[in-house]
């Protein structure tokens, strides 16, 4: 029972930053930091051994082929329980980690990636789990973007760390920082407790999980909007370089710091708003954002477009798992989430494969608009299966 307070106070059910919530955001810090402290070295690493872009691209996308795993580790954690999934993938990723330093050769490296890939995705779809458990629901919205932000700042600092740490002490010592990093948010997760509510005992909660019309539809817009994410982190500095704008690289850079100040700024503000409403208008600033950087031909029009695109998709994907979660049993909420985020990750890495045929047929240009039109076109169909919903 909520315990009101006087001069309209937040009430006892209501409390966000509790321990487990704190702690929960420590775990995927630690764990996104060890990752991208990973990912902008591997590559040249291998590039210096003398692997095609062709081998090193396979190597790298073994983690987003782990992440079609997302759904299976989200229902374990609804039956199994959300911290023992944490654990597993926390030790996982740990340990996968400090094998980069014992190995150079394409085939380890391939199965230490997919290794990396399944404790990420064990570990982030039971923290996101612990986050929908412990959100009250008038205040949902703002701890997913806390939550989104520890990852925000990883991908704004891990990476200039990696390469400096590089440059000074070479690799080794980089991957075993990343492996320290991910044992300590293994230790982190041993702080958080239990927060399932479902159990193996009944035979009803093993049974398969249906999904509604607008969780199809959640999922839906999601992919459409994250293939156009996965163009632009694939293909922005050779589109901006194409145009004689050198400076593609700022798109990260903007995009990172915007979604870490609009995250914390907007706060729970946000969670007063309809849930459609800041959908339909965050996906309109995104469309927008894509328009500019489509027809960049200065610095001035990529750092806007960078801005508004990211403007917008500060508050898309949360909103989107917020009312994922609005409208999902506590029973189930590891799969469904486990669903958004297979969905989300394999958006973005379909946008490169899928869109980029389109930029040898037609240019750069016509790529971005028609993951535009694709984009669009799913917005259109969730507004349309929306129409009767409130909130």
């Amino acid at each position: 029972m909520s315990k009101a307070v006087e001069g309209g106070a937040v009430s006892v059910d209501e409390r966000l930053f509790r321990r487990e919530f704190v702690m929960v955001c420590l775990v995927n810090m630690l764990a996104f930091f060890s990752i991208y402290l990973v990912i902008p070295i591997l590559p040249v690493f291998l590039e210096e051994r003398g692997y095609s872009n062709a081998l090193v691209g396979t190597i790298m996308s073994m983690a987003t082929v782990a992440a079609l795993l997302r759904p299976l580790f989200g229902r374990f954690a609804d039956l199994r329980g959300r911290k023992p999934t944490l654990l597993c993938g926390t030790i996982v990723l740990g340990a996968s980690t400090f094998l980069y330093a014992a190995f150079s050769s394409a085939l380890p490296l391939f199965i230490i990636r997919l290794l990396n890939g399944l404790g990420l995705a064990a570990f982030h779809t039971a923290a996101y789990a612990v986050v929908g458990d412990l959100a009250p629901a008038a205040r949902r919205l703002q701890a997913i973007a806390f939550f989104y932000i520890s990852v925000d700042v990883t991908i704004a600092a891990a990476p200039i760390t990696a390469k400096a740490m590089e440059s000074s002490f070479g690799y080794t010592p980089v991957y075993i920082l990343a492996g320290c990093l991910a044992v300590l948010a293994f230790m982190a997760s041993l702080l958080v407790r239990e927060t399932g509510v479902a159990t193996v005992a009944a035979s009803s909660e093993r049974r398969r999980v249906k999904l509604t019309p607008l969780q199809r539809t959640i999922f839906l817009t999601t992919m459409g909007f994250t293939l156009t994410f996965g163009t632009l982190q694939t293909f922005i500095v050779l589109s901006s370089e194409s145009k004689g704008v050198g400076q593609g690289e700022l798109f990260f850079t903007v995009f990172a710091l915007t979604l870490i100040v609009f995250r914390l700024g907007v706060g729970r503000r946000a969670d007063r708003w309809e849930r459609k409403g800041l959908i339909l208008s965050s996906a309109a600033m995104t469309l927008c954002g894509l328009a500019i950087l489509s027809f960049t031909f200065s610095l001035f029009h990529l750092l806007l477009g960078s801005f508004l695109y990211a403007l917008g998709f500060a508050y898309l994907p949360t909103t989107l798992s917020a009312l994922l979660l609005d409208h999902t049993d506590a029973a189930d909420r590891g799969a469904a989430l486990g669903i958004f985020m297979a969905v989300f990750d394999v958006g973005i890495g379909l946008g490169g494969i899928a869109l980029g045929p389109l930029a040898d047929l037609w240019g750069y240009t016509a790529m971005y608009l028609c993951g535009g039109a694709i984009a669009l076109a799913c917005l259109a169909l969730f507004m349309a299966r929306t129409a009767s919903l409130r909130g």
